[in-house]
């Protein structure tokens, strides 16, 4: 009895190589052709990023204006949102004494704008009739006063494929009005 339960164990331990399974070549086709529409269908949506990173570039030049004007209010100091168009970067600076620093928090550090997405340009009070050729520098800022004021100000940014948002400062609010075309707005301290 016990040869019987020994025999039917290693006859039950072999493997009959008909019964192996695999794929066959029409179900890996059917697998591709599934996939390939998939991609078809779905990279479209991924493909141009450059809107994405647009929208994040705006609203985060937008919470960076709004986090300043809280910051100059709440510690009663002079800020300013520096931009560097050269550079595709910005960053902020507080006023000690009578020189402006570079913020050392970390919320305010230099940021460099990626992702395709270029700074076109900066437009206050101060750059009102100048031309690119009138600047000496390629920093522009925008102030943020004690008193709860903001420097009027438009920024327009721009990606790799042409699409151009424009933002611009509510001086008496620290928010910012985004569109998403190229707007010329006419600055003036009546907003």
């Amino acid at each position: 009895m016990e040869n019987l339960e020994v025999m039917m164990t290693a006859r039950s331990a072999t493997v009959n190589v008909l019964d192996i399974k695999g794929f066959t070549l029409i179900e890996i086709a059917v697998v591709i052709l599934v996939l390939g529409l998939f991609v078809s269908f779905a990279l479209p949506k991924f493909g141009d990023i450059s809107d994405v990173n647009l929208k994040s570039t705006a609203r985060n030049l937008s919470m960076t204006v709004r986090y300043l004007y809280s910051e100059a209010a709440f510690k009663k100091n002079i800020y300013k949102l520096v931009f560097d168009t050269k550079n595709n970067e910005y960053w902020v600076e507080i006023l000690e004494g009578n020189e402006y620093e570079v913020s050392t928090d970390p919320f305010l550090r230099k940021k460099k704008i990626t992702g395709n997405v270029f700074l076109k340009d900066i437009i206050t009070e101060r750059t009102l009739g100048k031309t690119k050729s009138d600047e000496n520098q390629d920093y522009n800022y925008i102030l943020f006063l004690p008193t709860g004021y903001v420097e009027p100000a438009v920024i327009h940014i721009e990606s790799n494929n042409g699409d151009v948002y424009t933002l611009a400062t509510n001086p008496y609010t620290g928010t910012m009005k985004i569109y998403d075309e190229y707007k010329d707005i006419m600055i003036n301290h009546n907003n």
